[in-house]
Formats: structure tokens, sequence, C-alpha cells
């Protein structure tokens, strides 16, 4: 009886020890979620902006899930992915879907993209549109520092993106609000 348990025992260890590792692969600037700012009404893009060099190592997978964090529910919540565009505005339109109904307050939401997006060698934006009817505290940050490209935002009513350094002043210190966005993209397995 011990040499069938251990015979069994010894081709689980095996069977265990030659299963592929699965690291996910996550496009992201932020780290944990600390905070969200407060957003007057209006309708805001909080975006990340993955240039060609970061991204080409994955050239031939897929963005297949899209995770953020939201504090307060917003009025109406939209998952955007854009193509190459310029460094400071995204490109063409690949992906959107209103996700409004998938989303919890005080969380991590994953949005699974219902047609996967082919990564290419070249920028890709990962996007949160968040509607508010008064000042609530949606899409969440880090504590920062901002990294490059981690921190886009267009405003309401505004054509040009900025990052929300550049229209945010911290009112105890008088400084920029410098902190990263908690969007992440979820890549396919190779």
């Amino acid at each position: 009886m011990k040499n069938i348990f251990f015979a069994f025992l010894s081709c689980t260890l095996v069977f265990l020890s030659c299963k592929k590792d699965d690291p996910t692969i996550e496009l992201r600037y932020d780290a944990d979620n600390f905070s969200s700012p407060a957003l007057p009404a209006g309708t805001f893009d909080a975006g990340q902006r993955f240039p060609a060099s970061i991204v080409d190592n994955y050239v031939g997978r897929t963005l297949d899930e899209v995770d953020f964090y939201i504090q307060d529910k917003p009025v109406d919540c939209e998952i955007l992915i854009y193509g190459e565009g310029t460094s400071s505005s995204p490109g063409t339109l690949l992906y959107s879907k209103n996700v409004i109904n998938q989303v919890s307050a005080n969380s991590w939401n994953t949005h699974n993209l219902s047609a996967p997006v082919e990564i290419k060698n070249e920028d890709l934006w990962i996007v949160v549109r968040l509607v508010h009817t008064s000042l609530i505290r949606s899409i969440g940050c880090d504590e920062g520092p901002a990294r490059t490209n981690g921190d886009w935002m267009l405003g309401e009513g505004e054509t040009d993106w900025r990052t929300y350094r550049d229209i945010s002043t911290n009112p105890n210190t008088g400084e920029n609000v410098n902190v990263n966005w908690n969007i992440r993209g979820i890549l396919s397995e190779e």
C-alpha cells in the first residue's frame, strides 16, 4: 500500500512540475490603489498610453481584459481602446464598450473584451470614460509618483489630452498631483 501511495505522489509531483508557468502579462504604470481624485460633474477620459517600445515585446498577443479601480460609482462608464496617434493623443478607436452595469464601487473591476485587440508594434491607449452628475471620486489612482504616460486625461469639453499632473493642484501643498491611474491591460498567453 505504501508503494502505491508513493507512486501516486511521485506521478503527481512530476505532473505539477511539468505544468507550464502561466504568468499574467499586465500593461500598467500604477501601484496599489491609494485614493481617487475628486472630479466635478462632466465627462472625463482617464487613460494610459503604452508606446510601441513597450508593447513590441508582445506583438501577436491580444489585449483580453481591462482592470480598473472605481471608488464612487459614476453615472456612466465606458472602456475605450485606441491605436497609435501622437505622443499626447490617441489614434483610431479600436474597441469601446459601456460597462456601467458591471461596475462596483470601492473595488477593482474587470472587463473582458468581447473582441480582443491584437497587439501590434504601435502605441496602445487604454482609457476609462467616466460620466459624473456631481463632484465624486470615481477613478482610482496610486500614491505616485506619476510615471510617463500613466496619468493622461481628457476633460469635459476639452480637445487636448493632458497629464493629470498638468491640470491638478494639491490644495494643501500647492504642488501638482502626482499619481498614476489604476488601469491595467491584461494580455493573452503566447
